[in-house]
């Protein structure tokens, strides 16, 4: 059983074969004239495709029985296309992060720089600038830590923590580190991250002082542990 909406469906769907002449049966005819003295939704579908007419009239049906072939290899120097085209995006946007790289490590040593040359300036105040023109740097908190030292050949003289507004600090004075080894200093959050807080090469026998500084705020860092470059503990510390 059909509805109204089938009825009026199939209707439009002789809009095309009406507008463009083609003959139709005569009980579809009547039907769909009558249809249109009633529905101004396809009288005005009508009028749409109505152009169409004229630009159709050159075209030869027979044609169509034959369309034309794609020429050979249309479909492979499509694909070469595309990949290329997907290339040169990846080639791009590796570019784009080897810039964005260079800019922050060029802003680091920048900052790094500036930071070397005030503290040279403020070393040697007294010297270049009196030491009534320098003004003393702020005290900050120091919380002395002990070290548990893993490797023999290492001793720690003295550990602390300072405490910033932008993460915390270990400062240690040592010797027996391997020399020319890597050494990775990590704190550990709660949960077990770690938030790295730099590396340094041993100086083998010779002392040296180390500063050690993480993004991870103090009371958020309730351990800090430094590593050889296999991995090995070489130094911790509950905090």
């Amino acid at each position: 059983m059909t509805g109204p909406d089938d009825a009026h469906q199939r209707l439009r769907e002789l809009l095309g074969a009406h507008a463009l002449g083609h003959p139709l049966d005569a009980t579809d005819e009547t039907a769909l004239r009558a249809h249109l003295d009633g529905c101004a939704a396809c009288r005005a579908e009508l009028e749409e495709i109505a152009p169409l007419r004229e630009a159709l009239a050159d075209v030869d049906a027979a044609r169509l029985a034959s369309p034309a072939s794609p020429p050979p290899g249309l479909g492979g120097d499509i694909r070469d296309a595309v990949a290329a085209e997907r290339s040169a995006r990846a080639a791009d946007e590796l570019a784009r992060r080897r810039d964005d790289w260079l800019r922050r490590r060029t802003r680091r040593v920048q900052w790094l720089g500036a930071a070397a040359m005030v503290t040279v300036l403020v070393g040697t105040g007294g010297v270049l600038l009196g030491r009534a023109s320098v003004p003393e740097p702020p005290a900050v908190p120091y919380e002395a830590v002990a070290l548990d030292v893993v490797d023999p050949d290492v001793t720690v003289e003295e550990a602390g923590l300072v405490p910033h507004t932008w993460g915390v600090e270990l400062r240690f004075r040592g010797a027996g580190f391997e020399e020319g080894a890597v050494y990775r200093a990590a704190f550990v959050d709660a949960d077990g991250t770690r938030t790295p807080a730099g590396e340094f090469l041993g100086t083998g026998a010779e002392e040296m002082v180390g500063n050690l500084q993480s993004a991870l705020l103090r009371d958020a860092a309730p351990a800090v542990v430094v590593t050889d470059d296999s991995g090995e503990t070489v130094l911790s510390a509950a905090l």
